[in-house]
C-alpha cells in the first residue's frame, strides 16, 4: 500500500431526507497532512432537489487539535478535552438541530467511509475529497440505498 492510499481514518457519512429534498452530509476525522501540518476535522454539507440535483458542497473546518514538534497530537488534561469537544462539535449539533426542525428523518443508516492520505491532502487545500464520495456512492449500492438522492413528487 502507499503512502498516499494509506488508512488514516473513517468518515461518517449521512443521508437525511424530506418530502422532495434530500441532506447529505459527510463528517471527515482529524488528520495530519503529508508535511506535518493539522488538517481538522470537517464537515461538508449539501441540500439536493429534483430541481438543484447537483449543488456544491458546502465545507466548515472544525477548530483544529495542537501538534506537538514532532507532529504527534499533544497530550491535553480532561478540562481543556472537555472544553475544545464542546467548541469542535457545537457547529454540528447546531446543523443538525436546524435540519432535524426542517422535518428532514435519517435515510437508512449512516455510513462509515474510510479515509486515505490522499483525502486529508485534498482536505487540507480545501478541496472536496472526491475519493471518499466515490466510496460512499459504492457503499450506497452495495447496502441498496436507492439510486435516486431525493424523491419525486
Amino acid at each position: 500500500m502507499t503512502e498516499k492510499n494509506m488508512l488514516v481514518g473513517k468518515a461518517v457519512y449521512m443521508e437525511l431526507r424530506n418530502k422532495g429534498y434530500t441532506y447529505q452530509i459527510i463528517i471527515t476525522p482529524d488528520g495530519v497532512s503529508s508535511t506535518g501540518r493539522a488538517v481538522p476535522a470537517t464537515m461538508y454539507r449539501r441540500r439536493l432537489s429534483v430541481n438543484q440535483p447537483r449543488k456544491t458542497w458546502r465545507t466548515f473546518g472544525l477548530p483544529s487539535l495542537p501538534l506537538d514538534s514532532f507532529g504527534a497530537y499533544e497530550k491535553k488534561d480532561e478540562e481543556y478535552v472537555t472544553n475544545m469537544t464542546y467548541s469542535r462539535l457545537e457547529h454540528i449539533a447546531n446543523t443538525m438541530n436546524q435540519i432535524k426542525s426542517y422535518g428532514y428523518q435519517l435515510y437508512k443508516a449512516p455510513l462509515i467511509i474510510e479515509v486515505s492520505q490522499e483525502d486529508i491532502e485534498q482536505i487540507k487545500e480545501s478541496k472536496t475529497p472526491y475519493k471518499i464520495l466515490g466510496r460512499v456512492t459504492r457503499v450506497r449500492r452495495t447496502l441498496g440505498f436507492s439510486e435516486e438522492l431525493f424523491i419525486k413528487d
